[in-house]
C-alpha cells in the first residue's frame, strides 16, 4: 500500500516506518506542525499539496488530529490513527464519527466508553514494542543503578494545573485535596470526575474558568478530572512511591527538573526517548512504572519499552496487563507503597527471580507484541 505517514513530535516514528517498510508498503513520512493546530486555516491546501498525484491508500499518524480527519473525510481518503496518550482531548472532538476514521485506542475503558456511545470508528489496540531496536542500541556509562524511574514528577511550571485554581474556598478546596489523595492511592479505577458535583464544579468555573472547544464535545468536569486533578494525583504517587523507596534503597531518577523535596534520590536529568532511555532500562536492576492516573485499565506505553528492552518491571497494577503478561512471571505489580518497597527488597536480593522474570517479560514481547503484531492487526481491521 501506498502511505502518508504525518507527524509532529510523535513518539514511536522509526518503529512503525520500520513496520511498514518490511511489511512491503511505501511511506512518504512528512512532519507537520499545522496539523496540531485544529482549526488551521492553511492545513487543507497544504495537505491537498501533500496528496497531489501520490495515490495514497490512507492517512496514518499517532494521536488523533482533527484537522487531519477533516481534509480526509472531504477526500473520502482513510484516516488510521493510533493513540497512545490518555488524556486525550481530541477524541472528544465531532469530527470522529467521520467515516474516513479508524481511531485505534490502547486503554479498552476509553474505547468501550466511546464504543458504547454508538461510535463506530473506534477500535481497541495495545501498545507494544520494538525489541530489535530497544536491546540492540549501546550501553551508556552511569546508567547502571538498583532502581530507576523514567518519567515527569508534574512538577514543572507548565504541569502544574492544579496550582491554578489559587482562589477557590476552602470548603473546595479541602474536598479536592480529600479526593485527589484518595485517587492517589487507588490504581485501575478513575473516580475524580464522577466526584465533581455541581457546587463544585461552579466553585471551579470562578477559579479557573473552562469552556469546551467549538468542534469539540468535552465537559468542564472532564478537563478538570483529567488534567488538573488526575495529574495532581499522579504527581503525589510518584513522589511518594520515590520518597519511600529512596528512603531503602538507591534510586536514580530522570526526570527535567531536580526534586527538592526528595534529598535521598539521585537525580540524573531528563534522557533521549531513543538513545538514552533503552540503556537505562536494560541496565536498571528493577524499572518502577507509575501510571498516570487517567490511563484507567491500558498499559503504558513506557512499560512496554521497559520490557521491550528486556528489563525488569515493577509496577502499579492494571487491568490490562493481565490479559497479556502473567504477574510474578512476566512483570510484578505493587498494591501499595508499603508492598513496592516490599518488591523492589525482594527482587534485588534474588537475582536469579529477576532475571528470569525480564526474560519472559522479553519473550512475550517478541513472540506477540511488537509493531509487526499490531500492523496485522490494522491492516485486518481496516481491510482496504
Amino acid at each position: 500500500m501506498n502511505i502518508l505517514f504525518l507527524e509532529w513530535k510523535s513518539y514511536c516514528v522509526p518503529d512503525m516506518m520500520e513496520a511498514f517498510q518490511e511489511a512491503g508498503h511505501q511511506v512518504t513520512l512528512i512532519s507537520c506542525e499545522e496539523m496540531t493546530n485544529r482549526d488551521s486555516k492553511d492545513f487543507h491546501q497544504s495537505f491537498l499539496k501533500m496528496i497531489d498525484n501520490k495515490n495514497y491508500d490512507f492517512v496514518f499518524t499517532f494521536n488523533y488530529f482533527p484537522i487531519v480527519s477533516k481534509s480526509c473525510n472531504e477526500l473520502n481518503l482513510p484516516y488510521v490513527s493510533w493513540i497512545y496518550d490518555n488524556p486525550l482531548l481530541t477524541l472528544y472532538s465531532y469530527t470522529v464519527i467521520y467515516p474516513c476514521n479508524y481511531i485505534f485506542l490502547f486503554d479498552y475503558k476509553i474505547y468501550n466508553q466511546l464504543h458504547s456511545q454508538g461510535i463506530s470508528t473506534v477500535y481497541y489496540l495495545p501498545l507494544c514494542a520494538n525489541p530489535k531496536r530497544l536491546c540492540s542500541g549501546k550501553l551508556i556509562p552511569g546508567h547502571a543503578s538498583d532502581v530507576s524511574f523514567v518519567g515527569s514528577l508534574y512538577s514543572e511550571p507548565r504541569q502544574r494545573l492544579y496550582d491554578r485554581l489559587g482562589n477557590l474556598d476552602t470548603y473546595t478546596r479541602g474536598y479536592l485535596d480529600a479526593i485527589i489523595m484518595a485517587q492517589s492511592r487507588i490504581s485501575g479505577y478513575f473516580f475524580l470526575e464522577e466526584l465533581l458535583t455541581k457546587d463544585v464544579l461552579d466553585s471551579l468555573q470562578k477559579a479557573y474558568p473552562i469552556s469546551s472547544n467549538p468542534d469539540g464535545v468535552e465537559t468542564p468536569a472532564y478537563v478538570y478530572a483529567q488534567y488538573f486533578l488526575g495529574r495532581k494525583a499522579t504527581a503525589i504517587e510518584r513522589h511518594d512511591i520515590l520518597a519511600a523507596v529512596s528512603e531503602h534503597f538507591p534510586v536514580k531518577l530522570y526526570t527535567h527538573e531536580r526534586p527538592d523535596d526528595l534529598p535521598s534520590i539521585s537525580f540524573a536529568g531528563k534522557v533521549d526517548y531513543y538513545d538514552a532511555m533503552p540503556s537505562v532500562f536494560r541496565q536498571s536492576k528493577i524499572n518502577l512504572n507509575i501510571t498516570l492516573k487517567t490511563i484507567e485499565t491500558g498499559i503504558p506505553l513506557r512499560a512496554w519499552d521497559i520490557l521491550g528492552c528486556g528489563g525488569f518491571l515493577l509496577s502499579n497494577f492494571q487491568e490490562e496487563y493481565c490479559s497479556y503478561f502473567v504477574p510474578g512471571e512476566d512483570f510484578v505489580y505493587y498494591e501499595s507503597i508499603e508492598d513496592a518497597v516490599n518488591k523492589v527488597d525482594y527482587y534485588l536480593t534474588h537475582e536469579k527471580d529477576r532475571l528470569e522474570i525480564a526474560h519472559n517479560g522479553l519473550e512475550k514481547i517478541k513472540s506477540s507484541h511488537t509493531f509487526h503484531h499490531r500492523l496485522e492487526k490494522i491492516f485486518e481491521t481496516i481491510n482496504l
